[in-house]
This record gives structure tokens, sequence and C-alpha cells, in this order.
């Protein structure tokens, strides 16, 4: 803190709730805008090859327009953070500074009459005269202390300012990083469409690295990613709706179309103990398919999103993370079933990077989406910037690590066991890697000794891997 400084938590509290409110109403216009734009172009009385590059034009300001309300949300989001965590007094600089110097003064006033005391009372002659110089001095002794005491709450004050200003300054960053982007797409889009057709640049990748960033976004605002325990958890609250379409998918698929209630339990406790790989790809489908919602039913036959009991839309996480683990767990490279794979009824091997590839890419081919997953090479020290390398390309990520050494915000360790497979959400300023899992928010350190000195682990075999996940554009 400086002297300067000034923090007044009501009045913060208050720009805050306007901001909010504004963004909101931002996002519901921009909602209303990015539909009309849709209706406008699936309108099939208008035929025309002037009116399908333009409908390539609108698509692309579709994009522009989700990026634009993902910055929003995150923002949104960081605007209600900041109002919980400036907490409750206002903090003044000017006034911290002087009360901490007068205390401090009136300590040294105070130690200086002590020690005028004690030497009166080694001068005394007379017992009594020298008793009351020692209650003098002790009394300016108290007085220092308390001095010393009423420094130090306000120097709590001056650090508590600090915290605030720490805990606080990731704030607005996501969305701020995102910007040049949106700038980088209305430059490009607005000045593609001439003479009645529409040019864009091939080797442009300011659309990827939208959606990816959006990724980022969303996960930094309020969805978190799937959860691999989420699918038993909903099977286990018994809900007769829930059950109903879990036996509907389960029996949909033909090695277990004769499975009991019994059976598909033990399959979603199975999937819970191995399908980390599945929810990080999930994760990766999930922010793929924002935005077009209509195509991602069309393709997989289940909404993207549903509402709760308030009308709140949330991802339907565990419905596409059940499908894409009965479409692929357990599949041969030639897409016939091992039986033999897993351990039991409820317990699974998972997956790696090699049987993630085809799985993967096998499962988006069966519901039209053209995807190539490829293994990047890299050592513990590279691990940051090949992600770096490959975001910028616009590509997602999975990254696995043997052991799991998992972070939360604050550095505190959260997860420290066996091996995980993640979906790569940011990276940080400090070196860390963001990731999604469990339904919830990390950070890995690759400079962590138990990666880079595997030796030194009780796993033997630690590493981090890393898999690129990249969606090729219809032409």
């Amino acid at each position: 803190m400086t002297r300067e400084d000034y923090l007044n938590p009501e009045s913060i509290r208050a720009q805050c709730s306007q901001a909010v409110s504004r963004m909101e109403e931002d996002n519901r216009a921009l909602e209303t805008i990015k539909q009309s734009i849709h209706e406008f172009a699936a309108d099939d009385e208008i035929k025309s090859e002037s009116f399908s590059d333009l409908k390539q034009q609108l698509k692309n300001y579709e994009t522009i327009i989700e990026a634009v309300r993902a910055a929003n949300a995150s923002d949104i989001g960081d605007f209600r953070s900041f109002s919980s965590l400036v907490g409750g007094e206002i903090l003044d600089g000017a006034v911290i500074f002087c009360q901490m110097e007068n205390a401090l003064n009136l300590k040294e006033i105070y130690l200086l009459n002590e020690g005028v005391c004690k030497g009166s009372m080694a001068a005394a002659a007379e017992p009594e005269l020298s008793e009351y110089y020692r209650w003098k001095a002790e009394k300016y002794s108290r007085l220092a202390e308390s001095s010393q005491g009423l420094y130090e709450r306000w120097r709590q004050k001056a650090e508590r300012f600090d915290e605030i200003a720490v805990g606080t300054n990731h704030l607005f960053s996501d969305s701020g990083s995102i910007s040049s982007l949106i700038q980088e797409g209305l430059s490009e889009v607005s000045g593609a469409f001439a003479n009645g057709a529409y040019v864009s640049n091939k080797e442009s990748t300011w659309q990827k690295q939208i959606k990816n960033r959006c990724l980022r976004l969303g996960m930094c605002f309020s969805d978190m990613g799937g959860d691999q325990s989420g699918p038993y958890q909903l099977w286990q609250r018994g809900l007769d709706s829930d059950k109903e379409y879990i036996r509907e998918l389960v029996h949909g698929y033909e090695e277990y179309k004769d499975y009991t209630d019994e059976e598909i339990g033990e399959l979603l406790m199975k999937l819970d103990s191995e399908g980390c790989g599945y929810v990080a790809f999930a994760n990766i489908i999930a922010d793929e398919y924002r935005g077009k919602e209509e195509e991602f039913e069309a393709s997989f036959g289940f909404p993207l999103f549903l509402k709760n009991a308030v009308g709140t839309a949330y991802v339907n996480y565990n419905q596409l993370i059940m499908d894409l683990y009965c479409a692929s767990d357990n599949r041969r490279e030639d897409g016939s079933y091992d039986w033999k794979e897993d351990f039991s009824a409820v317990s699974g091997t998972g997956t790696t990077p090699e049987s993630r590839e085809y799985r993967f890419e096998r499962y988006m081919a069966e519901n039209g989406a053209d995807v190539e997953i490829s293994n990047i090479k890299c050592t513990t020290k590279d691990v940051f910037k090949k992600c770096k390398e490959e975001t910028d390309k616009g590509n997602r990520l999975i990254i696995s690590t043997c052991p799991v050494r998992l972070e939360d915000e604050n550095g505190e360790p959260a997860h420290m066991d066996g091996g995980h497979a993640m979906t790569v959400t940011g990276l940080s300023e400090d070196g860390r890697i963001g990731v999604s899992s469990w339904g919830s928010k990390y950070y890995i350190t690759p400079e962590d000794p138990d990666y880079n000195q595997p030796e030194k682990n009780r796993a033997g075999d630690a590493y981090i891997k890393l898999q690129s996940i990249s969606f090729r554009q219809e032409e």
C-alpha cells in the first residue's frame, strides 16, 4: 500500500453491480442480434452464390459475437469476485500512514520517557522516590507497548489492502486476452466481402484462437467442465427421468443392449474409475459446439444444454460423457470390442494417448465431424512452451500426468495421486498450466520435481504428455 491508495468497498460494490447490469444487458442484446443473423442466414427462399458467400461472412460475425459474449461473461464473473473480495472497511492510505507514523512517534516518546524514569530511579536516594520512578517507567513502558499495538493494527490494515490487491490482480485478464483477436476478426471479416463474393484468408487462425480462448473464458466463469463421477451420481440419485434416459442411452449400444439396472450401475462406477480421458475430450467437444447447439443436437442426437429448475442453462456433460464412453471404451483400433481390457465390471484401465487418438477420432467421425488428434513430443522443461505454441494455432490440448500434482488458485496442493488426463484451459504468466478436472479448476506446475526428476518419485515412471486436438473447418 502507498499513501495515495484508497479503497471504498461500498463504492466499489455499487460500481461492480452497475457494470454487471450493463454487461448482462449487452449480452442479451448480442444474443438477440446473433439469433437474428442466424434466422436470416437460414432463410431458404434466398438462393444465390452471393447469398451463400454472405452466409459465410455472417457465420464469422456469429463467432465474433460469441467471443464478445464470452469475454463479457468472464468480466461479469470477475466483477462479482472483485465485489466479494474488497472487504467491509474503507482503507485510506493517507489516514493509515499518518496513524502508523503517529503511533511510532508516540512509542519513541514513551520509550524516551521510560529511559529517563529508569535513570532517575537509579539515582534516587530515597526508596519512596525510587519506587515512584519505577512506577512511572512501567507506565511509559505500557504506553509504548500500546502504541506498538496501535501501529500493528494500522499496519494490518495496510497489509489487508495489499492482500486485496494480490487477490484481485488476476481479475479481468482473461477477457483482455481475447480482445485483440476480436479486433483482428472484425478487421478481416468486414473487409472480405466485395463484388458479391466473400474472400476469407485461409491462413488466418483468429477463429480457432477465439474458440480456444472461449474454452478458458467459459471455464473461468461458471462452467468448470465435466466430472467423471457425475453420471454415476446421477444414477444413484434415482430419479425416474434420469434413469430412463440413461437406460435408453446405454441400451443403444450393442455391447450393452441387455444390461440390467445393476449392470448399468456397475458400468457407471467403472466410468468413474477410468473416465478422465473421456471427460477431457467431452470438455473440448462441448466448447467446440458452443454457439452451434442446433448442429450439435442434429449430429449427436441430444441437446448440448439443459436448464435447471430456475431456468439457468448448463452444459449437458453427463449425457455427452456417457455417450462418448459407451461408444468408445474398450474399442480396439479396428473397432472391435475388447472384453478383457478392464480389471473388473466396476474398475477400468483408463485410456492412453494412443487409444484416445483413434477412439476419439472415430467417435467424432461417426457424428459427422473431422477431428485430428496428435501426440506432441515434449520434455517437462518445454511442456509450457509447447502448450503456448498449440494454443496459438487455435488447437485444444489434453494433458496427462503421472503422478497427479494439482494446485488450487492459491498454490495449495489439491490432488496428489496416480495418473490422470485433463483438459488444458489456460496458461498463467507464472508458468502454471490451468486444467479442468473433476468439474473444477486446478493448476499444474511443470517444474515440479516429481515430473522432471522421476527417479525421486515413488511412481518411477513420472511423465507429462500432451495431445493436440484440431477441428478441421468446413471449406
